[in-house]
């Protein structure tokens, strides 16, 4: 078997999942021209390109992608390999997750699942993509899937219906849906939540693209609980707020358009203890949530 340039690889690892040689230099302790020597190097020994430069930054080629996956798997097979010798048993857990998920839903109630996993190491990423390569690795990967995409192998953890949230004090000004003219509206900028609910309810008389937008969609959950406006919640990021009385639905209706969260790795009977443990446990807490929120008799 000929000798892998695994110092190469690893450097090239590290570029492809940060899209940037300055980050990946920054993680391993290199400068940047280190970085970028290293991956030329690789396609020179490959005789392909591995990364196309675009504005945007370095965007993986097809031989690229394939790489990364195998590289990201195989280096995140020796790091669990290596983590369990060196403390007689797994004591990490990675997760990789939509980030408005991770923030409103995960972190406030992780404590209950580390509780029973002294010295346990939990990493989150942020990001709502396709991750076949860490969930080989032994990541725990969970998507934010909109309706019409189809939806991937796994577990649906949730249905994700729209409705109306706002902070208690605006709520007396809103009896139905025609009054939302008055208000601001808030938006997730990469949605088009509006526009369906719009449609949906047959809301005409609002001008449903007015109103305050922004890039995250935690920042939006933010906006209506300090009654900047009204906003389209879903179940699994405001029902807590809902419970506590930060925000309201002042009307209905719920309108469902297929939307979910799916946690997609790991599958059933698969990865390490902890691994299992906490699907088993997301599971549960979402069962849990779903009962809760049809106490609340939204849309109803």
């Amino acid at each position: 078997m000929p000798r892998l340039p695994f110092s190469a690889l690893a450097a090239f690892e590290a570029a492809s999942r940060h899209g940037s040689m300055t980050r990946a230099a920054d993680e391993l302790g290199l400068t940047h021209g280190a970085v970028s020597r290293q991956v030329g190097d690789l396609e020179k020994r490959l005789g392909v390109r591995l990364f196309d430069c675009t504005p945007k930054g370095l965007v993986l080629t097809s031989a690229g992608r394939d790489l990364a996956r195998a590289c990201t798997a195989g280096f995140g097979r020796v790091n669990e390999s290596w983590e369990r010798i060196a403390s007689g048993g797994p004591q990490r857990l990675r997760i990789a997750a939509p980030g408005a998920w991770a923030a409103l839903w995960l972190v406030p109630r992780l404590g209950r699942f580390v509780a029973d996993w002294p010295g346990l190491r939990v990493d989150i990423e942020a990001g709502n993509l396709d991750r076949p390569a860490e969930a080989e690795a032994g990541w725990a990967v969970i998507r934010y899937v909109r309706g019409g995409e189809g939806v991937p192998d796994g577990i649906k953890l949730s249905e994700e219906p729209l409705f109306p949230v706002c902070a208690p004090a605006l709520r007396d000004g809103l009896t139905g849906p025609a009054d939302l003219a008055k208000h601001t509206l808030l938006h997730f900028r990469d949605s088009p939540d509006w526009s369906l609910w719009r449609a949906a309810t047959g809301t005409d008389s609002v001008d449903t693209a007015q109103g305050i937008s922004f890039s995250d969609s935690v920042m939006v959950m933010q906006a209506a609980m300090a009654g900047h406006g009204v906003a389209l919640g879903r179940p699994t990021l405001v029902l807590d707020a809902l419970e506590a009385g930060r925000l309201v639905c002042p009307f209905g209706p719920l309108v469902r358009i297929g939307d979910c969260y799916v946690l997609t790795a790991p599958a059933e009977g698969q990865g390490r203890r902890v691994l299992r443990a906490f699907r088993t446990w997301l599971r549960d807490e979402a069962k849990a949530d779903h009962a809760r929120f049809e106490r609340l008799g939204i849309g109803r």
